[in-house]
């Protein structure tokens, strides 16, 4: 039914589904926007963020998003998506599924569902590109296996991936493609290869090289961004530690340090032997190294205000820095002082009591003498705070004083250059050579390592030429050529293509209208994809503002 009428509305009345499309967004805009359209909501109506019936301010509903969308990006893994990415992909499903529930998409039924899992990639075999019950075995029992996965959290997950690949299919609308581009797709996939190939190992080449002054020097000339030493910036840490504050931390009373102990009693409990029953440690035992470390949190938590006091009183009596008042202030609230070493704008050093954010964060403080000092950041002591010591101006050192790194450079580009001018003599020798001998005692001969792959069609590339450029030249090479050498890694790799065998093309077959139907519905789904992100992304703009952020 679905399918019947996007076909019709998609051939006959484009502007109609544009409407419809527009229709989908208005209606979210109106339904489930953080504010009444047709007046002021009251209070609560204007704290919740609901989309599709999740509320987005609410952090259950946020990893109920996020656990099913992890589940959906194991089970999709042709959609390559990052852990960075897998809210926005939350997002996009739950979208989805609320146009479903708009267009009536059911669950699908046991049939239905298991012939969808049967086209999902992951549990199809990589040779026969077909359904493997035993690859789906195995995708079941890894996902079962840990502890967050179970059997009804996946079977819902694939019955929501069904009803999200409907709406893809209604949103894609019809494909069209001219017949000549399917069927040289076609041809593509089912052209059949013979190849061997041959490695050169950068590593163990070794040529002689000895630059002369002259060739450093313009070397250096010609790459001034390698040496120019960047803007940097000094800054000092100001550490607020619980152990300067210990004598201001009191004892605990007895409620106090048995809820402590109580929470943190594994830590207190030693390891029992291989074998041994488990000990069982009581506070009178361990209280006190409990009362210690009880005050030493107390103490953790006196430095965190004493950050927040510093901080506000150099600002409130505009105490400036390194002055007379600010030295008094590091004595009275005994504060050590951390060196930091200068950075660059894009290399922060990594230093357990500073983050990174704050670190980076000190280029605004440069400009005001009045604001020298960052903001407060927790740390598992207590509290750190920045200040800025000033900029150093980026420079160009003078040659000699990057001679020796000038050297390294130079020298790693000649090593490239003469290999692959290396490269190319290998391949004008194999080349010359191929009327009176085979490509593999050609290749051995020149000290290269020869490979010889099984036979294999485009659609099932073996390993070696997956993911790189190599199999760029070798799918349009004449059967007996050889491709230019290609680097991948530290090799570089010549592809000789021994057989190639173009299939002879039936429009009729079983096999072509196979393969035209699975390239249409992929086409028809890519596109039901690009169409399903900007229904997600006007429907998120629209409740959480451009930047998609709650506030």
């Amino acid at each position: 039914m679905i399918t019947k009428l996007q076909n019709f509305f998609l051939k006959h009345n484009k502007w109609l589904f544009g409407g419809l499309l527009v229709v989908i967004i208005v209606t979210f805009v109106l339904t489930i926007g953080p504010q009444s359209f047709f007046g002021s909501g009251g209070s609560q109506q204007r704290q919740a963020l609901k989309y599709y019936g999740y509320d987005l301010s609410s952090q259950a509903d946020q990893r109920a998003m996020g656990f099913t969308a992890e589940i959906s990006a194991i089970l999709h893994p042709e959609l390559r998506l990052r852990r960075e990415q897998l809210m926005d992909y939350a997002y996009l499903r739950v979208a989805a599924l609320g146009l479903a529930n708009q267009l009536g998409i059911p669950d699908p039924d046991k049939e239905a569902l298991a012939k969808f899992v049967e086209t999902l990639q992951i549990f199809q075999d990589p040779q026969s590109g077909e359904f493997s019950a035993e690859a789906y075995q195995r995708m079941i029992e890894a996902l079962q296996s840990n502890a967050r996965f179970d059997r009804e959290s996946v079977a819902l997950v694939l019955r929501e991936d069904y009803r999200i690949s409907k709406v893809r299919e209604a949103l894609g609308g019809p494909v069209y493609a001219l017949p000549f581009e399917s069927q040289q797709d076609f041809i593509d996939r089912e052209t059949s290869y013979t190849v061997a190939l041959a490695t050169f190992d950068y590593e163990s080449f070794s040529p002689e090289l000895e630059a002369s002054d002259e060739a450093l020097n313009q070397y250096y000339m010609e790459n001034p961004s390698r040496y120019e030493i960047p803007e940097t910036i000094s800054v000092t840490g100001l550490l607020f530690e619980a152990e300067a504050y210990l004598d201001e931390a009191p004892m605990p009373d007895a409620g106090a340090l048995e809820t402590f102990f109580a929470v943190r009693k594994a830590q207190y409990t030693p390891q029992p032997e291989e074998g041994a029953e488990p000990v069982e440690i009581t506070l009178d035992e361990v209280r006190e190294q409990v009362v210690s470390d009880w005050r030493l949190e107390q103490a953790a938590k006196i430095a965190a205000k004493k950050s927040e006091q510093f901080s506000l009183k150099i600002w409130q009596d505009g105490v400036l820095l390194d002055s007379d008042a600010y030295k008094a202030l590091l004595d009275e609230f005994k504060i050590r002082t951390m060196p930091i070493p200068a950075y660059s704008r894009d290399q922060a050093p990594s230093i357990p009591e500073a983050p990174a954010e704050l670190l980076n964060s000190m280029w605004i403080y440069t400009s005001n003498p009045a604001r020298y000092f960052s903001d407060i950041a927790q740390t598992a002591n207590g509290a750190v705070v920045l200040v800025t010591n000033g900029i150093t101006e980026a420079r160009m050192p003078e040659f000699e004083e990057v001679r020796e790194a000038v050297t390294g450079d130079y020298n790693l580009a000649e090593k490239r250059r003469l290999f692959a001018e290396k490269g190319a003599e290998y391949k004008q020798s194999i080349e010359a050579g191929l009327e009176g001998s085979s490509f593999s005692e050609l290749a051995s001969s020149l000290g290269l390592t020869v490979e010889e792959l099984d036979s294999f069609t485009g659609l099932n590339l073996p390993t070696q030429l997956r993911g790189g450029p190599l199999w760029e030249q070798v799918r349009y090479l004449e059967a007996g050529s050889l491709t230019d050498m290609v680097l991948q890694a530290n090799e570089g790799i010549f592809a000789y293509v021994a057989e190639r065998s173009i299939p002879e093309i039936d429009t009729e077959s079983e096999a072509y209208q196979t393969f035209l139907s699975q390239r249409n519905l992929a086409m028809n789904q890519s596109m039901g994809w690009a169409r399903l992100r900007e229904i997600t992304d006007q429907s998120l703009n629209a409740l959480l503002g451009p930047r998609g952020e709650v506030e």
